[in-house]
């Protein structure tokens, strides 16, 4: 009995299954980053916590920034580490060495995942994706599609989220089923990471498998900056390709990387199992 519970708790728990660490801030650019637009209100949303009242559990705390001519999701984890590492910069101007985490926070922070290290634009009709890599990849990726497009199905079902009225949809997208339910109360029709397309803002999402969920925690009015990294450190590229990468340095980070073992010369390879958001 305890054999199968540790099971299907796994199943239903998606991890940072990946061995590559977080990024260098030099080779994103932290230091070069500047403020494209400014956001009145955010919605913060926990990523697979296992308690939604503390944020040490987490994977990730992200951040739906609406701006006035783009929307952002991103990591406000990972923005405030940028902002704690770009303050120690400051203060220490000659040194030589540094932290690559400074100030992470969450269940996992010196791990990367391309769902906490990547940040989602969308402007008019087009999503751009800021793909930041892991540790030992000095260069990063951006592509444009277009806004997704998604066949929610509306169903009667409803529940209180941060006491807003949310009713519930499902949809069938890139692989997966997914339930999202969402405020009909706030006329914002996005949600967390790429999701949006329903008459009202997306408060909770998550596939059917229960490997990702996506949890508001607050809605937020202010004056919140919205920062692009430099365009020099991200190149081109396509979805597919930009998939494909992620995908194989979750599975196999050593020998995508291309490590190789100094004893040996061998190429190192530890592949791990590792379930997608965007199946295809």
């Amino acid at each position: 009995m305890a054999i199968l519970l540790m099971i299907g708790q796994f199943a239903f728990a998606q991890q940072k299954q990946g061995s590559g660490g977080c990024p260098d801030p030099y080779y994103r650019g932290t230091l070069e980053r500047k403020v494209i637009d400014r956001a009145s209100i955010r919605i913060l949303y926990a990523w697979n916590a296992e308690d939604i009242k503390d944020m040490n559990t987490y994977l990730d705390l992200g951040q739906l920034q609406i701006g006035k001519t783009c929307t952002k999701y991103c990591s406000l984890f990972a923005e405030k580490a940028d902002d704690t590492f770009e303050k120690w910069h400051k203060e220490h101007p000659e040194a030589e060495a540094y932290q690559r985490f400074l100030g992470m926070k969450g269940r996992e922070p010196t791990t990367w995942s391309e769902y906490q290290w990547s940040a989602i634009f969308i402007k008019g009709d087009t999503l751009t994706e800021w793909a930041t890599m892991p540790y030992r990849i000095f260069h990063h990726y951006r592509y444009s599609e277009p806004v997704p497009h998604w066949e929610w199905t509306l169903s009667e079902e409803t529940r209180t989220i941060l006491e807003h009225q949310c009713q519930k949809a499902t949809c069938h997208w890139r692989g997966r089923d997914f339930v999202a339910w969402f405020a009909t109360d706030i006329p914002i029709r996005r949600g967390p990471w790429k999701f949006g397309g329903l008459p009202g803002l997306i408060l909770k999402l998550y596939d059917t498998d229960r490997l990702y969920t996506f949890e508001a925690i607050g809605i937020e009015k202010g004056d919140y900056p919205i920062y692009q990294y430099p365009k020099k450190h991200y190149g081109t590229s396509t979805r597919q390709k930009v998939w494909k990468l992620q995908g194989d340095l979750n599975r196999d980070y050593f020998k995508t990387v291309g490590f190789i073992n100094t004893d040996t010369g061998i190429l190192v390879s530890i592949p791990r199992p590792y379930e997608q958001l965007e199946k295809e």
